[in-house]
């Protein structure tokens, strides 16, 4: 197989080529799941790199203009393949929220806004202050900003619990990957974000429940104790 590939030098892109296509399909055919997702988004990526060491290897070779050849179109072929897998995905990874999650207390449940590939996010009109949650990339990865005035020089960030259970969320990981600095002494509302990509791991995709999402604040004087500032309530999906 390795005999074929590092044949010619269009050899090993043709295959790269063809086996991406097949993976792409197979994300249209089979049902979305995080395993079988993430399979068929790295197999092309791991068949390029493959394909692009086999070029090298020909280098040593000394076959300089089949090993440049090969490389370059390996190269240019697999960053194509990734724009289809990420911009041009045959179908969405998010199920369809069906209204069913549990809700003890009966409080107003948002969903989550979703933002573009390049972060474009839908308009909307904020008149007091908000934490605003985005989708983002796959199921159970989210970001969010938050429009604060009246706020001191600090760090906010967020704490997400279960509506249901009251425990909290990926506490560690949430807290340190959805921390920004903040900063706003006057009257009007300031935008702050996006956030950093996170993840709340609990749960699975399509398996949507309530969420707390609290925003929280350390003010830079750290002899000030840390203080809640916001909480709003979603529908999310663990990762």
């Amino acid at each position: 197989m390795i005999r074929v590939l590092n044949g010619k030098w269009y050899s090993a892109p043709f295959f790269v080529s063809l086996f991406s296509i097949f993976c792409w399909i197979c994300i249209f055919i089979f049902p979305a799941g995080k395993f079988t997702w993430n399979l068929f988004f790295l197999l092309p990526l791991l068949a390029g790199f493959i394909c692009f060491l086999l070029g090298v290897s020909k280098l040593f070779k000394k076959e300089f203009k089949e090993g440049i050849k090969q490389c370059f179109s390996t190269f240019a072929i697999t960053m194509t393949a990734a724009i289809f897998f990420t911009v041009l995905l045959p179908k969405s990874p998010y199920k369809k929220y069906n209204g069913d999650v549990k809700n003890p207390d009966n409080v107003k449940l948002e969903q989550p806004l979703q933002l573009s590939f390049n972060d474009e996010k839908p308009l909307f009109k904020v008149k007091a202050q908000d934490v605003i949650l985005y989708d983002y990339n796959q199921p159970g990865m989210y970001k969010y900003e938050v429009f604060l005035n009246k706020i001191e020089k600090g760090k906010a960030y967020l704490r997400i619990f279960d509506l249901t259970t009251d425990r909290v969320l990926s506490e560690a990981v949430i807290k340190k990957e959805s921390q920004m600095e903040v900063f706003n002494p006057t009257d009007e509302l300031k935008e702050f974000g996006l956030s950093k990509q996170f993840t709340v791991d609990e749960g699975d995709w399509g398996n949507y429940y309530g969420s707390r999402v609290e925003v929280w604040f350390q003010p830079e004087d750290t002899n000030q104790p840390e203080r809640k500032l916001l909480t709003k309530y979603y529908v999310i999906q663990g990762w």
